[in-house]
């Protein structure tokens, strides 16, 4: 069920519905019913692409050890737990939260394993198409609460789906072996690590003012802006001046990193930035 992704995006989530709580009020029965059934449809959908991608993962040193790919895991067992955690996730979404967001789960889900899943394998621009079902889940924690799509919602969607742009141009650098061997079309296998190099520095400087923008509506206060405003430049200088220092592998390591702790403190902030100046 990719544990890593499913925490990132649960994260997320509770960042999104710890937001929307400042200004509606705060629920634990809400929250956890929230949190846990996008995580439960999350882990679904991480099943389902395991079971599609398994020969896909058979040709790459990071994933050929999978489970599923190793025969450990038998597919009909698989389709089974994915069911499962589906059936689970989306109750407890429906039925303790509200219909939009359960709508929201069922978008994220079809397009993971449908829409992006053919993407991958046939556009470099998979990773901005996957980029969206990764974007919604601090919207979807959101509208548990609110019960609309408004403006914060969609800057919330706008902040994730910058942030993870690059996040995985860098994976895409030192993993292009995986991909080339995967036979996957990124920028990398096909236009090379410069061009990706420059696109990772070009949605970094795009995630700085993106980022900040919670505060410009007064959603956040001053603190969440000057954190999130400080290591968003950051993370620009840091590519800014080790882009020809560097080789594009190890860049691209110290950008991937940069990147998580953007993201744990994103969320940290976002939870408390509404109750906070």
């Amino acid at each position: 069920m990719k544990p890593g992704i499913t925490l990132s995006n649960s994260m997320a989530t509770a960042a999104g519905f710890m937001l929307a709580a400042s200004a509606s009020g705060f629920s634990w029965q809400k929250l956890i019913a929230t949190v846990g059934g996008v995580a439960f449809v999350i882990a679904s959908a991480c099943v389902i692409n395991n079971i599609l991608d398994r020969h896909i993962d058979a040709r790459m040193s990071r994933t050929k050890n999978r489970e599923l790919v190793s025969g450990h895991i038998p597919v009909w067992n698989a389709i089974v737990y994915a069911v499962a955690l589906g059936i689970i996730g989306f109750s407890l979404l429906s039925a303790f939260t509200n219909q939009l967001t359960a709508t929201l789960g069922v978008i994220s889900y079809v397009w993971y394993v449908g829409v992006y899943g053919f993407a991958k394998r046939t556009t470099p621009l998979s990773t901005m198409i996957g980029a969206v079902c990764g974007a919604l889940p601090p919207m979807a924690g959101y509208v548990a609460v609110t019960n609309t799509i408004d403006t914060t919602a969609w800057v919330l969607f706008w902040i994730l789906f910058v942030w993870q742009l690059p996040h995985f141009y860098a994976i895409a650098i030192f993993r292009e072996q995986d991909y080339r061997k995967a036979g996957l079309p990124v920028w990398t296998t096909l236009l090379g690590k410069s061009y990706t190099k420059a696109q990772i520095l070009f949605w970094v400087a795009v995630f700085v003012p993106v980022v900040a923008l919670p505060s410009v509506l007064g959603d956040t206060g001053v603190v969440y802006a000057v954190v999130m405003t400080v290591l968003g430049l950051y993370w620009l200088l840091q590519g800014w001046y080790y882009y020809g220092r560097e080789s594009a592998e190890k860049w691209a390591k110290r950008m991937f990193g940069i990147s998580l702790i953007v993201l744990l403190a994103f969320c940290l902030m976002i939870s408390v930035g509404g109750f906070i100046a």
